[in-house]
């Protein structure tokens, strides 16, 4: 049932943090391992429901909370360097593959998990069977002005750890419920997130255009027309030149930012695993 895991356990990450790491299990053997990396201030245990579809289907399912995030350790919201996400993925990936070391490998990615999942599947790509990104976060959004993103550089150099945005509470879903829960939740972080993970951000976001082309894993984008959090245009950037031979890019008109949260969420879930049915 959704939100009950089979697992949990806490890795070394990089610098020492503590990462927390949990796992669902299908009834029989597992097809495929999924890896769920969450967005911005959340964590892994608001994918309860996604990690149900996916056991259903017969797929083991792992996520981890980042650095900063949920139930792992380290400053709120904050990274000291973008590639220590990497590199903690990297090591939480080593974790799952030596549970499962005969099964391929998904990695799903939602908004700065997206942006996440994306620089290590550039770089790792022949350690996944396949890349799934939701309204990932992989462009910076024309509302926020040029000169917005240079003082923040310079905040960063200075002040890291300086608080400097929010997320929009309200943006995350057109469910109120939804909404309402995600604000209820203690393991999420209301609010601001540094100076330091914003600039990490924004320097990887201005990298992909020129990198994507490089991309051969089997892909699949989903992003909400209405996401008011994390801008289309980067799923767009991704439909024009992301260079795997094996794209799949889908827009679901009217949905906000959490489409897996989202009243048509059983609609995206079925795409999800018939996409990975097909590749696995």
């Amino acid at each position: 049932m959704p939100g009950v895991i089979d697992g949990e356990d806490r890795i070394r990450g990089v610098g020492g943090e503590q990462l927390y790491v949990r796992h669902w299990a299908p009834e029989g053997p597992p097809r495929a391992v999924v890896l769920i990396v969450h967005g911005l201030g959340e964590h892994s245990g608001r994918y309860g429901h996604v990690a149900a579809r996916l056991t259903d289907a017969g797929y083991v399912v792992w996520a981890y909370d980042h650095r900063g995030h949920g139930r792992s350790t380290g400053t709120r919201a904050h990274v000291d360097r973008y590639h220590d996400f990497l590199d903690d993925l990297e090591l939480v990936r080593r974790h799952v593959v030596a549970q499962h070391p005969d099964l391929p490998l998904v990695l799903l990615g939602h908004s700065m998990g997206g942006n996440i999942a994306l620089a290590y599947a550039l770089d790792e790509q022949d350690h996944l069977a396949g890349l799934v990104l939701s309204g990932p976060a992989v462009a910076l959004p024309d509302s926020v002005p040029g000169a917005l993103v240079g003082v923040s550089k310079v905040v960063a150099r200075v002040a890291p750890t300086a608080r400097v945005l929010a997320l929009d509470a309200t943006q995350v879903s057109r469910d109120p419920a939804v909404v309402a829960a995600y604000q209820a939740d203690p393991l999420v972080h209301h609010g601001k997130m540094t100076a330091g993970l914003g600039v990490a951000l924004l320097t990887s976001m201005s990298s992909f255009p020129d990198r994507v082309a490089d991309l051969r894993v089997p892909t699949l984008v989903m992003h909400g027309t209405d996401d008011g959090l994390a801008d289309v245009a980067g799923s767009r950037m991704l439909e024009a030149k992301a260079g795997s031979d094996d794209l799949t890019v889908t827009y679901y008109e009217g949905l906000a930012h959490e489409i897996f949260n989202e009243p048509e969420q059983d609609e995206v879930l079925d795409a999800v695993v018939a996409w990975i049915d097909a590749r696995v």
